[in-house]
């Protein structure tokens, strides 16, 4: 199809455009004026920086010389999206309440549908649902107020849901719930349904609320509220290598979308610095419980030193025992480090071994081992977390780097075990050897007076505590020190603020230009789906499409008066018509030696008697002389036409064939110059054995001796089998199909014939084809009028 036709098939369909776009354009002003705005909100946040935190944190990672250690990118924002977030951030507004009011327009007269959402600081009441009792959520509540500061409470609906509010628990479902309460201000209203207190806020509530037209109130479950702002929330990076994150909301209550921003931002930093705090927290809290355990020690050391004198009166020691003791001291002192370190790989391996998931490993310092070999590896690996944590910012998990750097990642975390078991094990060597050179020298001291090996003895015992809880102590400060400076790398960079001057949505233009193009749109593909669905004749384009069966011409469509005067008046569109095909058929087509042409169609309704009858007086006002032979003996409708069925001729064809009268008293004058009609008669009981007589036959040859033309309206083809039974009377035929009437499908009985040789000289008419709804023929609406 190509654009002028479109063009034109559009054009005669113009009032379905009308009214389709008064339909659009007052469905657009109904949605403007139903819709609620709804705004759009954002605010930023930084992500990471490391630039926060105690000195001590600054200075480590410098040592470690991390440029680029950020947190991972997708983490982060699935735990600002996440629905526990969410809930801790609704848990701390109350938002399980939405006050909503239907003023009193035009619109809500007929239906409550324009209702607008109020932020809770500018209703005229309060509604406060008790935490611990079941409630009716997803219904509206009404409420109305009533003299002497009282209230009204209402709600109906077909169904609803029980829910505990700060749960989410569903209670039970409720089917056509009802609820007409009274309540005093203040007072809590306690029913089945609801649980609840209603407050005015200000002393002209009432006022307020007849003013505003109807207030009511929607309450809602903790798990429906988590998946709308789940659903409204939005987060990401402001840019690919940025690790600040945009984060987006949106609603139609201001105060109520920045206020969940900003609460959202603040639990967000809340919760990172809580888990940064609790690592600091354990170890401190392991710290002094090892201090408790060596102050005990301490205490016991001194008693028992205090007591050894006291008992056996010893106030110092010889001086030969002095290299002794100071070689004991020194072995045990070496021993009681040898034995620290052993704790802290041993500490260091569980850390390992419990965290083999992680990114991060603590720094060295934390955990007490000072070896430079395990720094180097610790720095190795934190390096490589660095980079692999960077690198999963813009690569996705199956990155070849990423692979490499997971594969570097496990040889380095396997390095630094083996390394950590391997100084574990040799510390175990190093104790069986201090042990050993301690067993000797405290042989040779067993040589000593027994209360100057003793007194030696407990000295030992005491140093060795002495310096182990000063070591202690100080790891303590360090550590309290880091946890009382330690801060979150999060900071908020713009608080939440409405994103644009004006609502997110509905766009009046915007939608009145979806109402345009609907509305231009709809009517355009009706139309169009209505011609590709339209399974009858429409022109000799769709004629072509399904038969080879050459044209004669088209009959223009003509009024019920144009019909009626035709045959006296032959000028007009129709007589152009007829005398197209008169023109075509004599000259063009069947040619002069066609003597006897049948009128047939595929089923009544088709106008072949109607193309019959105007051929005929068109081929008889050319001078020659027809005769119109009506050959339809179940349907007779020929002698209409010419205003002769009211004469009541008791002859005709039927009378004919069956030998009751003569070709003269069958035959009648039309009227019409040089053309005289055979009309059916009586109908017949038997017209199928009357056609295939030999009367039949020998009437065709006696009219082709007296006639120069024989039109012969014929039964139709899909109806009856008299049609065939004529055939071999016929030199020519006209198949006659009516536009927007004949269905394509009866054309391929037609054609079958055709194709197969069984029917011959046959040619299509395309009867009352409407001029002006025809692309096709639309030069022809003033064709047939020039000259007149």
């Amino acid at each position: 199809m190509t654009l002028s036709e479109l063009w034109f098939q559009l054009r005669r369909r113009w009032p379905w455009f009308v009214g389709s776009l008064l339909l659009a354009g007052l469905a657009a002003f109904l949605y403007l004026r139903v819709t609620p705005p709804e705004y759009a909100f954002r605010s930023t946040l930084l992500l990471g920086d490391q630039a926060t935190g105690s000195k001590q944190t600054q200075e480590l990672l410098q040592m470690l010389e991390v440029k680029d250690k950020g947190p991972k990118m997708e983490d982060e924002i699935g735990v600002l999206t996440s629905a526990d977030l969410v809930g801790q951030v609704l848990d701390r507004l109350p938002f399980e309440v939405t006050y909503h009011a239907a003023p009193a327009t035009w619109l809500n007269s007929v239906a409550e549908v324009q209702v607008r959402e109020q932020a809770a600081t500018t209703a005229p009441f309060r509604l406060r649902p008790l935490p611990t009792a079941p409630q009716l959520t997803g219904v509206r509540i009404y409420v109305t107020p009533l003299p002497n500061g009282r209230f009204r409470v209402r709600a109906d609906a077909a169904k609803g849901q029980l829910y505990e509010l700060p749960t989410g628990r569903l209670v039970q479902d409720v089917l056509a719930p009802r609820l007409d309460e009274v309540v005093g201000a203040g007072d809590t209203l306690r029913t089945p349904l609801l649980t609840a207190v209603i407050q005015p806020v200000t002393t002209n509530a009432a006022e307020a609320i007849k003013a505003d037209g109807h207030y009511f109130v929607l309450l809602h479950d903790r798990g429906n509220l988590i998946r709308e702002y789940q659903q409204h929330l939005g987060v990401h990076p402001i840019d690919r290598e940025s690790r600040i994150v945009e984060l987006t909301s949106k609603g139609a209550v201001p105060a109520k979308e920045t206020q969940f921003l900003d609460t959202l931002m603040a639990v967000y930093m809340q919760n990172d610095l809580r888990a940064k705090n609790l690592t600091g927290q354990k170890t401190v809290a392991f710290l002094n419980e090892q201090i408790q355990q060596l102050a005990r020690s301490v205490g016991t050391s001194a008693a028992a030193i205090s007591s050894f004198r006291t008992t056996q009166g010893v106030v110092d020691v010889e001086a030969q025992s002095v290299s002794g003791i100071q070689q004991q001291s020194e072995l045990e002192s070496r021993r009681a480090r040898v034995s620290t370190n052993q704790k802290y790989y041993r500490n260091m391996l569980s850390y390992l071994r419990e965290r083999q998931g992680t990114s991060q490993i603590a720094a060295p310092t934390s955990m007490g081992i000072e070896d430079p070999v395990v720094d180097k590896l610790i720095l190795q690996l934190a390096e490589l977390n660095s980079q692999r944590a960077a690198l999963e910012v813009n690569a996705s998990a199956g990155n070849p780097l990423v692979t490499i750097l997971d594969e570097r990642i496990r040889v380095a975390k396997e390095s630094l075990t083996q390394t950590l078991a391997n100084m574990s094990r040799a510390a175990d060597i190093a104790l069986g050897d201090l042990d050993t050179q301690l067993a000797r020298v405290r042989s040779t001291m067993s040589r000593m007076p027994e209360n100057e090996r003793q007194l030696s003895e407990l000295r030992s015992k005491s140093e060795f505590n002495d310096k182990n809880y000063q070591f202690l102590v100080e790891k303590r400060a360090e550590a309290a020190i880091a946890l009382a400076t330690n801060a979150t790398d999060k900071k908020v960079v713009d608080a939440a603020a409405m994103s644009g001057t004006g609502p997110l949505a509905p766009k009046p233009g915007m939608v009145m230009l979806l109402a345009l193009l609907g509305g231009l749109l709809v009517p355009t593909g009706l139309s169009l789906l209505l011609d590709k669905a339209n399974s009858r004749i429409q022109s000799k384009q769709d004629l072509s499409r399904i038969t080879s069966i050459p044209m004669l011409g088209v009959v223009a469509h003509g009024t019920k008066q144009d019909k009626a005067t035709m045959l006296q008046n032959p000028k007009g569109p129709l007589a152009e018509s007829f005398r197209s095909i008169r023109v075509n058929l004599q000259y063009l087509s069947a040619g002069l030696d066609k003597q006897v042409i049948g009128v047939t169609s595929s089923v009544p309704g088709e106008g072949k008697t109607f193309c019959a009858v105007n051929l005929a007086a068109e081929m008889a006002l050319s001078n020659r002389k027809v005769l119109l032979l009506e050959c339809d003996l179940r349907r007779p409708a020929v002698m209409a036409y010419f205003g002769l069925a009211e004469t009541g001729a008791p002859y005709g064809l039927s009378t004919y064939l069956a030998g009751e009268s003569t070709l003269d008293e069958s035959r009648q004058p039309s009227g019409v110059p040089n053309l005289d009609v055979l009309g059916c008669g009586p109908l017949p009981a038997n017209p199928t054995q009357l056609l295939e007589g030999p009367r039949m036959t020998e009437l065709m040859a006696e009219l082709r001796r007296q006639y120069d033309y024989i039109l012969v309206d014929t039964p139709p083809t899909g109806y009856v089998a008299e049609f065939f039974l004529l055939l071999h009377h016929l030199d020519a035929n006209i198949y006659v199909v009516r536009q927007n009437y004949t269905d394509k499908s009866l054309i391929s009985n037609i054609d079958e014939l055709h194709l197969n040789n069984k029917i011959k000289h046959v040619y299509l008419i395309i009867n009352d084809v409407h001029f002006t709804s025809t692309y096709e023929y639309r030069y022809k609406k003033d064709a047939y009028t020039y000259g007149y």
